[in-house]
């Protein structure tokens, strides 16, 4: 007979693509996970992975079934949510949160959500939107943060705030002037985040949009970096308004505003649309919408060409 232990084990070394990785991330031993597999294959009468040196590939037929599995999760995973959701939110909730929100973000949201949600125990999981989008739909997120287009048939979106980009310049250099900014960005190096994070689509989308030419571009992991290398000179980047109130408050650097139309991401909370629990996630996004005005209002200070001063 099939069951759930089993599909937990297939799905886990569906995307690990490696036994001993899936089992570690499911406590077993390797043995103890492939011995699973393999009576998940004798049941079913078919090979599920493509066992090779370096790991394994699933078989067609693998590919057919990890999407039915994950499905079954996802239901099992939505039975233990309405359960926990009957009485008020309680139980364990588990947020995704993306890198360029997450640090600027969860340092008011987590005090507030246990605060408000004191039953509730909160895991948090933080990666590129993508993969945060796979593991909601296979249950195994309740919430993520992350910014619009959010693709999936199965998830529903709520924008929470609009997050408007700055242009970040070196503080020793004269401010950029606020009638040619494309062509300034154009004779300046680009930095960038790497490949994979939504942050620098948004940004090229922008410069493309407004026709700026740019050469090569320089990538890092993070915001911090981005920062710490235009106040040392070493190029000028776009950086959104979450950001600025802790990265902006540790170095010096100018900040400009563009003109109309200005360029800003939209973020938003989702969460797959059957899940039980969605009064109480929309009413966490009302908490964050809260969390995102204080702010702003904190940030007021910040002036086209004026460093960032707290206030």
């Amino acid at each position: 007979m099939l069951t759930l232990r089993q599909f937990r084990y297939f799905d886990a070394l569906a995307r690990a693509g490696h036994f001993g990785r899936a089992a570690e991330e499911c406590a077993v031993t390797q043995p103890a996970l492939s011995m699973q597999i393999q009576e998940m294959e004798r049941e079913l009468g078919v090979t599920l992975v493509e066992r090779r040196r370096d790991g394994v590939v699933l078989t067609p037929e693998g590919e057919a079934i990890r999407e039915r599995v994950r499905s079954v999760l996802g239901e099992v995973e939505g039975i233990a949510g309405f359960a926990n959701g009957q009485d008020g939110l309680s139980g364990s909730l588990r947020l995704g949160v993306i890198p360029t929100i997450g640090p600027y973000l969860l340092p008011d949201l987590l005090p507030a959500l246990a605060r408000d949600y004191p039953a509730v125990k909160l895991n948090i999981r933080e990666t590129r939107t993508q993969k945060l989008l796979e593991e909601l739909q296979q249950g195994r997120l309740d919430l993520v943060i992350a910014a619009l287009p959010l693709a999936g048939v199965d998830i529903a979106a709520e924008p929470l705030f609009d997050d408007r980009f700055f242009l970040v310049t070196p503080m020793d250099r004269p401010p950029p002037p606020a009638s040619a900014l494309p062509e300034y960005i154009a004779s300046e190096q680009l930095l960038l985040l790497e490949e994979g994070h939504c942050l620098r689509d948004q940004a090229l989308r922008h410069c493309d949009a407004a026709g700026i030419r740019f050469g090569e571009i320089y990538g890092t992991s993070n915001i911090t970096t981005l920062i710490q290398m235009v106040a040392n000179g070493l190029g000028i980047t776009l950086a959104p308004e979450l950001s600025l109130e802790t990265e902006i408050s540790r170095t010096r650097v100018r900040l400009s505003r563009f003109g109309e139309p200005e360029p800003f991401r939209t973020v938003a909370l989702a969460w797959r649309r059957t899940a039980p629990r969605a009064a109480h996630y929309s009413a966490i996004g009302g908490t964050i919408r809260t969390l995102v005005a204080d702010r702003a209002a904190r940030l007021a200070a910040v002036r086209e060409g004026a460093p960032f001063t707290r206030t």
